[in-house]
């Protein structure tokens, strides 16, 4: 029986998302991005964890010892901040399908040029051209501001240089993830696929990614 997707390669897994069989390459390649999987699919929780595994000592263990101590450092002390924003960026890629690994690059470089000018004393926002860009770094803006000046009293508070490193750690996976050149699409689509249903609600949740886990 052929792939109820492709009709092409054989069909060897049941989908219960799809009510059909389907090929081992489509299972890869269209879980969670073109195919609603529920989170009790055990393709899907098998695929996560190999590429959780993969994708972390690839791109979340830097070689570099000064590196690799900051990010410990980042994830140690800031992790909820982290998570949240990869949340940001997954949910973002959800709802708009052309959203690129470059654009999420340059939405969190005008983030970080922006903050450092008022690092030094100087408040001016650095702002894109490109409206997905733009929009993803509005979004990440009002996250940054909301753990820097929080409204609840349970919510983590960070300081401009904490926030400063956060992001630059998030900066450097996703510079890894690009100089691999696997895909255009290889941090952001990663990300969603390692969101559950459940973060949709409450993106706050640390669900995505525990590097270095």
């Amino acid at each position: 029986m052929k792939c109820n997707l492709c009709d092409q390669r054989k069909g060897r897994r049941y989908c219960p998302a799809k009510n059909a069989t389907i090929c081992a390459q489509c299972c890869g390649e269209k879980r969670v991005l073109e195919i609603d999987c529920p989170e009790t699919c055990e393709y899907l929780k098998i695929g996560r964890s190999y590429e959780r595994d993969q994708v972390s000592a690839r791109h979340y263990r830097p070689d570099n010892p000064i590196e690799q101590e900051k990010m410990s450092r980042v994830l140690r002390n800031f992790e909820p901040v982290v998570v949240d924003l990869q949340t940001l960026i997954a949910l973002e890629r959800k709802s708009s399908r052309d959203l690129v690994d470059a654009e999420v690059a340059e939405a969190l470089d005008c983030l970080l040029v922006t903050l450092r000018t008022e690092d030094r004393g100087v408040i001016y926002e650095t702002t894109s051209g490109n409206l997905r860009v733009e929009s993803l770094r509005r979004q990440l803006s009002s996250l940054i501001q909301s753990y820097r000046y929080p409204k609840e009293s349970d919510r983590q508070r960070i300081h401009l240089k904490d926030a400063l490193e956060c992001l630059e750690v998030l900066r450097a996976v996703i510079a890894r993830h690009m100089e691999a050149g696997s895909s255009s699409l290889s941090f952001v689509d990663f990300l969603v696929r390692h969101l559950p249903r459940k973060a949709e609600i409450a993106p706050s949740e640390p669900s995505i990614i525990v590097p270095g886990r």
